[in-house]
């Protein structure tokens, strides 16, 4: 049997100023890397010095404003089968760099150029704050290099479509560049401008003038901001990519500046219509209507939007999609459960009520809503405020005074006076003098 290839990998980077990064950038994958290529960009600390003294090829390229120049001369060094090609803030997931050669062996004889991993961008404290995915991994073949000065890509260069394969799954990339204290050594200008002049010359480029909305609307300037998305969509092609996150950017933080600028429900559920048109799968979009129109006291048009935005997480997961949905779960159930209680269906906003006490059972708004659905309901007979008692003993421990004392701030927050009665017994007179005159000095 003939001895299958081992693939050889060249890891590349590009580098500026990364002495606090670069070891762990040169460590992470080091066991599994033929050949480790670093392109120093113009550094004025010792990056270079600590690059080579890890092992690593050191080059220099001197600055261009130009990040596929700058890529594109860094995988021209390498000799490898495969490029793996992160930046100096970024690693693959501890334990990622064991599937990985795996990955590239079963994938060698086949018409793959590239393998797409998922992106997740940390905070400082190292929580997840945004996803995507990345091709950053790709055969070291003639016919495929980088474009553009700035977020750059990774294209054939005849311009016909890249074979990718997925590696989602198997593969993440952690990023954290875009923390707090990562972003102090960034130059605040330099994207704008390369943003700029890749539209002198691509001024239909509307992922580009997508990013350029980004760069005014993180300066503050909302007009710029606006323009440029707006102009982005009119250039968008009929058809998006489902995973298209950087369109899917476009159209919510469009959305955002447009509720911030007390924009018409008209205008808004234009541009929102718009983009379910191309982006079908994504909830975030029904989940900004839906917080709009709620806040704007149109419940029933709220509750349609949130409603759709929920199935829409269940059906496609959140997978590169539905960030913000995730990020406001439970204020989306609560904001749903206070527009079925606003039309009248109490039923589906004690369902709403008890999909987020499941999980959060100390969420006061929650709580309130739930009981005043219960209290609400037209036929009241159905739930009494002694059945209510028996139901919250299932989600509280009624000997925690911390427990009791929650319940009855709910019921006040409720106006339900018979329920707050009932919780009242659960509690010895001197608890409950002691209770009223600490929210008597409170009030």
């Amino acid at each position: 049997m003939e001895k299958k290839k081992t693939v050889r990998i060249s890891q590349c980077m590009i580098v500026k100023n990364e002495e606090s990064s670069i070891e762990k950038a040169l460590s992470w994958g080091k066991e599994i890397m033929w050949e480790q290529i670093v392109v120093d960009t113009g550094s004025t600390d010792r990056t270079a010095e600590l690059a080579a003294g890890l092992g690593a090829s050191v080059y220099h390229f001197p600055w261009t404003d130009d990040f596929a120049a700058a890529k594109n001369f860094a995988a021209g060094k390498a000799q490898g089968d495969w490029i793996a090609f992160l930046d100096a803030d970024e690693i693959l997931a501890p334990g990622d760099e064991q599937k990985l050669l795996p990955i590239l062996s079963q994938l060698e004889e086949t018409e793959a150029e590239g393998v797409t991993a998922a992106w997740l961008q940390l905070d400082d404290e190292g929580k997840v704050t945004a996803g995507g995915t990345q091709i950053r991994i790709f055969k070291n073949r003639a016919g495929l290099g980088y474009r553009r000065r700035i977020h750059e890509q990774l294209v054939r260069l005849d311009g016909t479509p890249l074979q990718v394969a997925d590696g989602t799954r198997e593969l993440s990339i952690l990023h954290s560049g875009y923390s707090r204290n990562a972003r102090k050594k960034k130059d605040t200008n330099r994207n704008l401008k390369l943003i700029q002049k890749e539209l002198e010359e691509h001024s239909d480029d509307y992922e580009m003038l997508g990013y350029l909305g980004d760069e005014y609307y993180a300066a503050g300037d909302l007009a710029g901001a606006e323009d440029s998305y707006r102009e982005s969509i009119t250039h968008m092609p009929a058809v998006l990519d489902e995973r298209d996150q950087r369109s899917a950017a476009t159209f919510l933080y469009l959305l955002q500046i447009m509720e911030q600028n007390h924009c018409s429900r008209d205008q808004m559920q234009a541009v929102h219509a718009k983009a379910v048109s191309l982006l079908p799968k994504e909830a975030d979009f029904d989940y900004l209507m839906g917080m709009t129109l709620s806040g704007q006291r149109d419940y029933a048009g709220g509750a349609a939007c949130l409603e759709k935005a929920l199935f829409k997480l269940e059906r496609y997961g959140s997978y590169n999609r539905a960030m913000l949905l995730l990020a406001h779960l439970r204020e989306t159930y609560e904001t749903l459960a206070r527009c079925f209680l606003e039309t009248g269906e109490h039923e589906r906003a004690v369902k709403s009520s008890i999909a987020v006490l499941q999980s959060e059972p100390y969420s006061m708004q929650a709580l309130v809503l739930l009981l005043r659905g219960f209290h609400e309901s037209v036929n009241h007979s159905a739930v009494t405020a002694g059945d209510t008692v028996e139901f919250l003993k299932k989600l509280y421990d009624l000997v925690s005074l911390k427990d009791r004392l929650f319940l009855l701030k709910a019921s006040v927050g409720a106006e339900w006076r018979e329920l707050e009665s009932l919780i009242e017994r659960l509690f010895t007179p001197e608890e409950l003098a002691h209770i009223r005159s600490v929210w008597r000095e409170e009030r």
